[in-house]
């Protein structure tokens, strides 16, 4: 946030000569009335802009470039969270349905996968917006197979929002071997029409460095 400083001083006075009394007694002249100074201007404010409004409308207008999505995708969790699955998921040099992909995701909502580095020790967060993700997915799709689907799920929730730990495993063909496990941090909510997908966090097990528990409760 930046702030708008404004500062005026302005010193203003006038100084009036009274003349020496003459040797007779005489009435001292008036002294000239001394001129009143001018209020001194005060630049107005500038209107700082509401960014309630901007972020409102933008996400309106994105609201309105949005596919419409399949009511069966998005009138529950389950549903919501088995066409998320189903639609990054495919043989290789088969297009995925990012239409279906792009209706199940509000706007603004990002997709975080957590990576270790190769120069630094720990991990490093690298989010990516719908359409960033849509590109690399599109890339990777191209050149091999990827399915993957839930193994187990827990959920909290407060009122229309929910956070879903939900537990996932990836192969290369749908029947081939684990290439990968890991969890997908998942928050959603719902608008009272239907439900939607915010954000995404997912961390694999080698990434990790341990096992995916049973029990994801953290100690």
């Amino acid at each position: 946030m930046s702030r708008l400083l404004i500062a005026c001083a302005v010193l203003l006075g006038a100084t009036s000569a009274f003349a020496q009394a003459p040797a007779a007694p005489a009435a001292p002249p008036k002294a000239a009335p001394a001129s009143k100074a001018a209020p001194a201007a005060t630049a107005p404010k500038a209107a700082q802009p509401d960014p309630r409004k901007a972020v409102a409308e933008r996400t309106q207008a994105a609201l309105a470039q949005l596919p419409a999505p399949k009511p069966e995708d998005v009138k529950s969790i389950d549903s919501l969270l088995k066409a998320l699955y189903d639609s990054i998921s495919g043989p290789g040099g088969t297009a995925r349905d990012w239409q279906r992909f792009r209706s199940l995701f509000y706007p603004g909502a990002t997709l975080v996968p957590l990576m270790g580095s190769p120069t630094a020790p720990g991990i490093r967060a690298q989010p990516f917006s719908v359409e960033e993700y849509i590109a690399l997915a599109t890339a990777a799709s191209s050149l091999q197979g990827f399915f993957e689907k839930e193994t187990q799920r827990q959920t909290l929730g407060y009122g229309a929002l929910v956070q879903v730990m939900s537990t996932y495993e990836a192969r290369g063909t749908p029947d081939g071997a684990v290439m990968m496990k890991g969890v997908n941090s998942i928050q959603v909510f719902n608008d009272g029409q239907r439900w939607w997908l915010m954000h995404i966090v997912w961390l694999d097990e080698k990434t990790a460095g341990l096992k995916v528990p049973t029990d994801l409760t953290r100690k």
